[in-house]
């Protein structure tokens, strides 16, 4: 049987779509989202995210978060949440080299603008890096017309308080629903199957707190 091209120890017994050739089963998973660029539909990478969600201890601290998104915040923002959503699912199609931290760098760079608006000196935090900045601006457009929406608009004008809000319950659900890893797009694959964005999965289904 071939050598793993990757270590050239073991032996290759495990197509890696990445890569296009067998790989061993321990490069696959010591390597997995940190040197190899892996896409979602990888039977094993699939296999590894059901093995490690089973076994994966959740913060306390993020559990205590997301008692205070209690059903009367998903009602209200649900909405919001899932047009803010789609908007990510649809821009990690156009930009398909983002990953999880860049959208968490997103996020918290939304916030950091926020709060300096809530402030009264407005002051525009941009990502770190280049690959996150079209969807910053993205999200920007979109949450500045959430506060001054259009007159055919069927909401009311947000407050930055409530804009604050939906950016902390984005926050937690990217920490909660990402392996952590530098290439990891468990975050995006699972947004994008929630808003019904076509490939990966062309499923619908509402957005929910894990």
């Amino acid at each position: 049987m071939a050598r793993c091209p990757l270590c050239s120890e073991r032996s290759a017994k495990r197509f890696c779509p990445a890569k296009q050739t067998m790989i061993c089963a321990v490069c696959c998973g010591t390597k997995r989202e940190v040197e190899i660029d892996c896409p979602g539909s990888c039977v094993h990478l699939k296999a590894g995210r059901s093995y490690e969600s089973e076994r994966k201890q959740i913060d306390s601290e993020l559990v205590a978060r997301a008692k205070a998104f209690n059903q009367n915040f998903l009602n209200e923002y649900g909405p919001f949440l899932e047009m803010l959503s789609r908007a990510v699912a649809e821009e990690r199609h156009s930009s398909p080299w983002l990953v999880d931290a860049d959208v968490m760098e997103v996020y918290k760079a939304l916030n950091a603008t926020m709060k300096t608006l809530s402030g009264g000196i407005y002051y525009e935090t941009l990502p770190q890096g280049t690959a996150g900045q079209s969807l910053f601006r993205k999200l920007k457009v979109f949450l500045d017309a959430l506060m001054s929406p259009a007159p055919e608009a069927q909401h009311r004008p947000l407050r930055v308080s409530e804009i604050l809000g939906l950016l902390d319950f984005l926050l937690l659900a990217v920490s909660l629903n990402s392996s952590g890893r530098p290439r990891s797009r468990q975050y995006l694959d699972w947004v994008t199957q929630a808003s019904g964005v076509s490939e990966p999965p062309a499923e619908s289904s509402r957005l929910i707190l894990p």
